[in-house]
């Protein structure tokens, strides 16, 4: 054996491990996405880049992506019991754990205008009663990410009014909350709930015949492999929140905090940007694969009178105090 070349691998793996061992803290990134060029996946990326850059190594990030630790019930017991620091997660995902998130599941509520939508979600008295209601759940907020606006997707069904899923007994994936079966149930769909990993499986095997998410995760999921129609119903927001544990957050000093803070305005403004720029070429994309359905006002209304009754639901759920400070940020921005 060439003892100098031996010598360099021993030197490389020792320099390496002190390297690793360098960092005085470290920061499990958490999430369910596979695709490294969805917008949400690129701002994940940059936070794992920046807060090691910046902390000058001093924070050791290890980013697990395609739900390798889980689905989101599995990463909000993490993120909570301090085993996982950082969950960026959709909201309909951490309702469950973070009940005043079932504000994002009143259907057609926000405007789709994404220089208000931005200032709603992360700049207003919406945003600050989110904040302090994290902090006592031991969450510091990192801001919320936009995902664009759920579409429904179906195998065999055109669907262009709530009768055609009705008529049809559709069976719709939901997230796995609550409101998100209310909601279909109201449409007249039978709703199935399924973690975000299986449902790819899940569509391939006939266990559901259609789901709801934006276009960004139809194609990063490659959902349009086992769907044939996409109708544009635009019901839902899915907001993403990056989410960290705040026990974590408040042991590191200062300027690390600093750092921290941001490298999450940096990685906000990147991804509400991308989104922005990506998102006719991803409508542009799935229409090589699928059939888009647009609907007219007319259809889109039937579809908001028959989730009407769920604003109602929230406010029994968690009371008027979440969904009153949602709807005067709205107003003030309208």
């Amino acid at each position: 054996m060439n003892l100098k070349k031996l010598s360099i691998s021993a030197l490389f793996v020792l320099g390496t491990s002190m390297s690793a061992s360098a960092a005085d803290y470290t920061m499990i990134l958490a999430h369910t996405l596979n695709d490294k060029s969805h917008p949400l996946y690129q701002a994940f990326d940059k936070i794992e880049k920046d807060i090691e850059e910046k902390s000058g190594g001093r924070i050791d990030v290890q980013q697990q992506g395609g739900g390798a630790l889980g689905g989101d019930r599995e990463l909000m017991e993490s993120l909570m019991l301090g085993d996982i620091q950082f969950v960026p997660i959709s909201t309909s995902g951490a309702v469950q754990f973070v009940p005043e998130f079932a504000a994002f599941e009143i259907p057609y509520v926000f405007p789709t205008d994404t220089a208000k939508l931005r200032k709603i979600l992360n700049d207003s008295e919406f945003s600050a009663f989110i904040d302090n209601k994290l902090a006592e759940k031991g969450i510091k907020f990192g801001l919320f990410y936009n995902a664009g606006f759920r579409q429904l997707t179906t195998s065999e069904v055109a669907v262009h009014t709530p009768e055609d899923i009705k008529s049809n007994n559709l069976r719709i994936r939901v997230p796995e909350n609550p409101y998100s079966v209310a909601t279909w149930k109201a449409i007249g769909a039978a709703p199935t709930p399924i973690a975000f990993p299986e449902l790819y499986g899940a569509l391939q095997q006939n266990v559901v015949d259609g789901q709801e998410n934006p276009f960004g995760h139809i194609l990063s999921q490659r959902f349009y492999e086992v769907q044939k129609y996409l109708t544009t119903t635009s019901h839902i927001l899915l907001a993403n929140v990056n989410l960290i544990n705040k026990e974590w957050y408040d042991s590191l000093p200062e300027d690390l905090q600093q750092v921290v803070d941001q490298v999450l305005v940096d990685a906000a403004n990147f991804e509400w940007d991308v989104q922005d720029e990506m998102l006719s070429k991803q409508r542009a994309q799935i229409a090589e694969h699928m059939e888009i359905i647009d609907l007219n006002e007319d259809e889109l209304q039937q579809f908001r009178d028959a989730t009407a009754p769920l604003q109602d639901m929230v406010r029994d759920k968690i009371g008027d105090e979440a969904v009153d400070s949602l709807l005067s940020a709205i107003n003030a921005n309208s």
